[in-house]
């Protein structure tokens, strides 16, 4: 705060020397106010504070003296520093009286210039250090309020935090940066152990399982990069290492100065959810190979005739007594690849039909699982002339999931587009080529899986619609609304997104989006 110049205030009914006075008071860094009665003086002292009052002591209708006595009645201006001027030597009396009203210093006229100034810059410097003191008293108040203030609310953020931690129905765990746990709610309590375990101070890596490290290090270093991250599933123990879904979410605590300080870890626990889920997928799941029936019966059929016929090949010959070793271990091989065929497939379609939920995640190659998902339904849709195109691009890498998983998402996709088509063969005349193309590529980082038909399309007002659960454009009886929304929860699962593009009466594109996994390529 800048500090104002002091005023200076010069009274005296000589003209001449009042002139005299402003001469020598010019080089003087301060403001100087020249009056010549008392009355005048009174007027700008009751407006001005004055660092010094220089009062002529002989003046017409109000001396110095009782100048001074006025000024010295005045409020905040009684400590006003006074120098008397007189033209006459000054007796102790009238020494005395001069104190009595005020003065701080005598001065004979005419004054020694030196003398004079010497005084009067005294009193400015004394001036200047009054100010500055009540200036640093007024800041030191506005910091004393201030620090009040704060601290107010510092106390009021506490509470509310406190609250927070209370009533959020989410656990929260404040963590160092060491790992240590220093501060839980009471839902964390319960989600982690007990309230009566004490949990501070323990190591947030004691409540993740081994099968959980690697996420946890992914959500580590992505909350570093990116200072939050939302609604991460992972599997978490409890104290007495018993395991629970959870989803968590992680943010950074920082410092005044942005320094990273701790992290806050919100912790829900998702398990009936997830049980929810897995009910709802094995809902879907059975709904699809309800679909797979009528399929499976064309692929099975296929190598049973060819069964039947060798065998009957083989009886032929045997009438006709032409049998030779060559031609029966031929038939006999050809038995085989056929029952092999058939057990392949039963096999895949009773893995596909169980519970996913304990298979461990692994490899898989994406044009081997849609091509697995086509082998059950190729047959089918050969039947219904729909033409079923797959260009797959050789170069696209493996993934780390469950590829029985991803073939329902093939599968339920491809069967969606086969009843789009055959709703639109219903209300359409014209006998269009009915066509399902499914393609894969590699585009910077991301595998996409593209699954495009030439059905009836989704009207605009459903398209944001039809990855809701339970929502469904098919007849009644004909599908259970899950599938998009199930499909839509495993591409997440595999980090992956779903795109739904469609036009009505022209046909409808699903594009599946993942993350290319640095593991092997395919080549």
């Amino acid at each position: 705060m800048e500090i104002t110049l002091s005023k200076i205030l010069v009274v005296d009914d000589n003209t001449f020397y009042l002139t005299l006075l402003k001469t020598i008071l010019k080089d003087v860094e301060a403001e100087v106010f020249i009056v010549s009665s008392g009355k005048e003086a009174l007027e700008l002292v009751n407006k001005n504070d004055f660092a010094l009052a220089i009062l002529d002591i002989q003046m017409p209708e109000m001396d110095g003296f009782e100048l001074a006595g006025h000024i010295r009645t005045m409020s905040n201006r009684d400590l006003v520093p006074i120098i008397f001027l007189t033209a006459y030597a000054t007796d102790e009396l009238q020494m005395f009286k001069g104190y009595d009203h005020g003065a701080i210093d005598y001065l004979t006229k005419p004054v020694n210039k030196l003398i004079f100034l010497s005084k009067v810059k005294i009193f400015l410097e004394l001036d200047q250090q009054k100010k500055s003191l009540i200036q640093s008293k007024q800041s030191l108040q506005e910091s004393k309020l201030d620090l009040e203030k704060k601290q107010n609310e510092l106390k009021e953020s506490e509470e509310l935090y406190h609250s927070l931690l209370k009533t959020s129905p989410d656990g929260i765990v404040l963590i160092d940066l060491n790992g240590k746990i220093t501060e839980a709610s009471d839902i964390a309590l319960d989600l982690l152990g007990n309230k009566q375990f004490e949990i501070e101070g323990m190591d947030f890596r004691d409540f993740i399982p081994a099968e959980s490290l690697k996420r946890h290090l992914i959500i580590y270093k992505k909350t570093l990069q990116e200072g939050l991250v939302q609604n991460l599933e992972m599997k978490l123990n409890r104290i007495d290492k018993t395991k629970f879904s959870g989803e968590i979410s992680v943010s950074q605590i920082k410092g005044n100065n942005n320094e990273l300080r701790a992290f806050m870890v919100v912790i829900r626990d998702i398990s009936e959810r997830k049980l929810f889920e897995k009910q709802l997928r094995h809902s879907e799941r059975m709904a699809g190979i309800g679909e797979l029936a009528t399929g499976m019966a064309h692929e099975i059929n296929q190598p049973l005739n060819t069964i039947s016929m060798a065998i009957d090949n083989i009886l032929f010959s045997l009438e006709n007594q032409n049998l030779t070793d060559t031609y029966l271990k031929a038939k006999i091989n050809k038995v085989f690849d056929s029952i092999n065929r058939v057990k392949k497939i039963i096999d895949h379609v009773r893995t596909f039909s169980r519970d996913q939920d304990d298979f461990v995640q692994e490899e898989f190659d994406i044009n081997k699982s849609i091509r697995s998902s086509i082998s059950m339904v190729e047959e089918q849709f050969i039947n219904k002339t729909i033409k079923l195109i797959f260009k797959p691009e050789d170069s696209i890498p493996t993934i780390i999931g469950n590829a029985y998983r991803f073939e329902q998402v093939i599968l339920n996709m491809l069967i969606n587009a086969k009843d789009a088509i055959e709703e639109k063969k219903k209300k359409d005349i014209k006998k269009a080529e009915k066509r399902i193309e499914v393609s894969t590529r590699k585009i910077d980082e991301q595998i996409i899986v593209e699954i495009r038909d030439n059905g009836t399309g989704i009207n605009a007002e459903n398209l944001e619609k039809v990855i809701l659960p339970f929502f469904t454009t098919k007849d009644p009886g004909k599908g259970t609304g899950l599938g998009l929304s199930i499909s839509y929860g495993i591409i997440k699962e595999l980090g992956g997104d779903l795109e739904i593009k469609s036009t009505p009466k022209i046909g409808t594109s699903i594009i599946i989006k993942i993350p290319a996994q640095k593991i092997s390529t395919k080549n």
